[in-house]
Formats: structure tokens, C-alpha cells, sequence
């Protein structure tokens, strides 16, 4: 009994500190405090090959590249080794071929996220005393932006809308919950998106959510977007309340503008890999010598800012072929869990892995806005989702007898 009682709440500690970025708290990194007693209590290491090898080096290989010959810092990189090693042995052999455990890890880290968004709520309301809830709850770190989750700004926390509420909205249509509590769901998440503060996580979601509808009711489509429409001009009024003022939502942040454009960002950004093509790294510069004196990359207060798209970011420092390269070996076995995913989004066997893969496609969309993403400023949130759905799909590759994905 007493081993159980312990897994479950390491299980909870590890995916806490996972989940909400804590990579230290006092001396031990979280992974290793809370990491290695799983390990002890429930790995058989000699029983179970290491079935990750081939991602755990792709993306030391990507970490590598970008952080010790991109941004020289040694430090971060080895950050981002031990996340991603820790998490991948976690489904490698805490999880392993346990069902009930994969499920437990999914209801703690969901529930989590959903803490996190009543926090944000609360935040609304009481901004100095959350603020220092917020505080402790992320491990004593400086809270940057406010109102938000357990997260030290906006933006990490828009990571954290994207997952929960894409997985909310497509879980409860394919467990075919009734109308009453999928439209309980669908107000839920749009009021957490709407008091998220984080207007690329609208759009990731939107997009997520619009492409599981249209290929769940296909045509029928057509008449769910009708009642949104009806029930936004019913609410007309209410909307361009929300919209006016100093009000603290995604509608009245629309209004007042952000610091800068990320459209003109990201073409700029084109610019610079268009004319460093091999990648700044092998061209011997740095963001700064490429982008210092561009007006567009000096915004405000901030100084010298990014393009805010991971993705891009990641192919600048690298290169077309390197960078695209390890984007594709990084992302290819996922998408292809993702295509038999879409090709079964109304088989109740594949319920769990629709929700989940979903969940991956939003938060990896909401990357496209930000630098956080699968090896950027520790988006625990991204890594949790894209182990969760390798490792999901090998359990039913292995209970199932289906074509493993290599």
C-alpha cells in the first residue's frame, strides 16, 4: 500500500514541476528529486528495452546545436538534456506497459492545467494575493505578467490554454458526452480563452478545434459554426462591452494593440534566413549582427526581440537543411500518429489518442507565435503531449497487434 501512495504522489510532484516549467527548486534539479525515487520504486530496466533512443537524440542532437553553437549557452542545454531524459524515461519505464498509470499521468497533468486556469480566474479578481500564490506555486519564481495561471507570464501560460481546452472541447464529442455538458465545456473553455489574455492560444485552439469538428460532422459543421454566429449576435452588446476600455481579456487586448506585429516579425525573419540560408551558426553571427539594427526587431522597452516563432527561429540559427532536417526527424513519428489519428476520430478504441494528438497539433500551433516549443524555454506542457502520444501508440501497437510506427 505505502509504495502505491508513494508512486502516485511522485507521479504528482514529477508532473507538477514538468508541467508548470519548476526545473529547481533548492539544490536537486525536479526531475532527479522527484525522477530517480520513481525509478527506483517501479523500474525493471533489465525487462524493458529503451524504446526512445532515436528521439532523446534527435533532439539532444537539435538542443545541441541551438543552444552550445547557437546561443553558447552551455548551461541551458544541459537544462534541456536532463527534461527531456527524465521525461522520456518516465513513459520509458515508470509508465511503461501500465495502462492505469498512462491514465493516471493523464488525469494529474490535465487537472493541473485546469488548476492553473481557476488561478488565472482568481487573478482577475484579486491580482497582489494571487500574484504571491502565484509566486510559490511556480517554486518562488518572479512573477512577470499578470492576471495569468502558474506561470511566470502570459505567454507560457497561453501553452497551457491551448492544451487544456483543445483536449476539453474534442474529449467530450468523442466520448459522446451529452449536449448539455459539451456545451458546459465549450463555454468553459472559451471563457478561459477569452480571460487568458493570450490571443495565439484563441488561434491555436480555433484551429484545432475547427479541423477535429470538420472531420468529425463534416457537413454538419456548417450548422455549429451557424449557432456560434447566432450566439455571438445575441451577445453583441456584451462583446463590444468586453472589447472597450482597460478591461483584462483577449477582446479589449485586441483593441489597445501588443508591442509589435508578428506578421512583420516573421517576414523579417524570412529576410534574414533568406540571406543566411546554411544558417547563422555556420556563418559565424549571431540574432544580433542579423537583426540588431533592423527597427522592426526593437520594440519598446524590450530591446532587440525575437520573430516569436520557434520554429523559424530554430531553422535561422541552424539552416534550411540542418534545422528542416532535424524539424522533420523530430516531428515525423508524430505526425504520422497524428494522420492515423484523423483517420479515426470516431472509433471509441482510439478516443484517448484523438484527444490527445489534438492537444499536441494546438499547443505546437501556439509555438508558431512564441519561442516556447518542444526544446524552447522548457515548455514542459509540449514535451509531456508528445511523449504521451508515442507512448500511447505503442501501447495500442503492442495490446492491439497494429503497424508500429517507425
Amino acid at each position: 500500500m505505502i509504495p502505491k501512495v508513494a508512486i502516485v504522489l511522485f507521479m504528482f510532484l514529477y508532473l507538477y514541476t514538468l508541467t508548470f516549467n519548476i526545473f529547481m527548486i533548492k539544490v536537486l534539479p525536479n526531475a532527479l528529486l522527484f525522477g530517480l525515487p520513481l525509478l527506483l520504486l517501479t523500474a525493471k530496466p533489465l525487462e524493458q528495452p529503451f524504446i526512445y533512443k532515436t528521439e532523446v537524440i534527435v533532439l539532444f542532437i537539435g538542443a545541441f546545436f541551438l543552444y552550445v553553437l547557437g546561443y553558447q549557452d552551455i548551461k541551458y542545454f544541459s537544462v534541456v538534456v536532463i527534461v527531456v531524459a527524465f521525461c522520456a524515461l518516465y513513459f520509458n519505464y515508470i509508465i511503461a506497459s501500465d495502462d492505469q498509470r498512462f491514465k493516471q499521468s493523464i488525469v494529474i497533468f490535465y487537472t493541473l492545467l485546469a488548476f492553473s486556469s481557476l488561478v488565472m480566474v482568481f487573478n482577475h479578481y484579486f491580482p497582489s494575493q494571487i500574484d504571491s500564490l502565484r509566486s510559490i506555486l511556480k517554486g518562488g519564481e518572479v512573477i512577470i505578467q499578470t492576471p495569468s495561471g502558474i506561470s511566470a507570464n502570459v505567454f507560457s501560460f497561453g501553452y497551457q490554454v491551448a492544451a487544456l481546452c483543445t483536449f476539453a472541447v474534442v474529449a467530450v464529442t468523442v466520448y459522446k458526452q451529452k449536449i448539455v455538458v459539451a456545451l458546459l465545456v465549450l463555454g468553459l473553455s472559451i471563457y478561459i480563452i477569452l480571460y487568458g489574455m493570450n490571443r495565439s492560444a484563441f488561434v491555436a485552439v480555433g484551429c484545432a478545434v475547427f479541423l477535429f469538428w470538420l472531420l468529425y460532422y463534416k457537413h454538419r459543421v456548417v450548422l455549429i459554426f451557424g449557432f456560434l454566429a447566432i450566439l455571438a449576435f445575441s451577445f453583441k452588446t456584451t462583446i463590444n462591452d468586453l472589447s472597450s476600455g482597460r478591461k483584462q481579456n483577449i477582446l479589449s487586448k485586441n483593441e489597445r494593440g501588443g508591442d509589435g506585429n508578428r506578421d512583420e516579425l516573421m517576414k523579417e525573419n524570412v529576410k534574414i534566413l533568406a540571406a543566411n540560408p546554411f544558417g547563422l551558426i555556420f556563418e559565424g553571427k549571431t540574432w544580433d549582427d542579423v537583426a540588431g539594427r533592423n527597427p522592426v526587431f526593437r520594440i519598446g522597452q524590450s530591446g532587440l526581440v525575437t520573430s516569436h516563432n520557434s520554429y523559424l527561429m530554430f531553422i535561422t540559427y541552424l539552416g534550411l537543411v540542418l534545422g528542416g532536417g532535424l524539424l522533420f526527424l523530430i516531428y515525423r513519428k508524430v505526425v504520422k500518429i497524428t494522420w492515423i489519428a484523423l483517420n479515426h476520430v470516431k472509433d471509441k478504441d482510439y478516443a484517448l489518442l484523438v484527444c490527445l494528438c489534438f492537444s499536441f497539433l494546438a499547443i505546437s500551433i501556439n509555438a508558431l507565435f512564441h519561442n516556447e516549443w518542444l526544446l524552447g524555454s522548457g515548455c514542459g506542457p509540449t514535451l509531456f503531449l508528445y511523449f504521451s502520444v508515442l507512448h500511447l501508440y505503442n501501447l495500442k501497437s503492442n495490446n492491439q497487434d497494429t503497424l508500429r510506427v517507425s
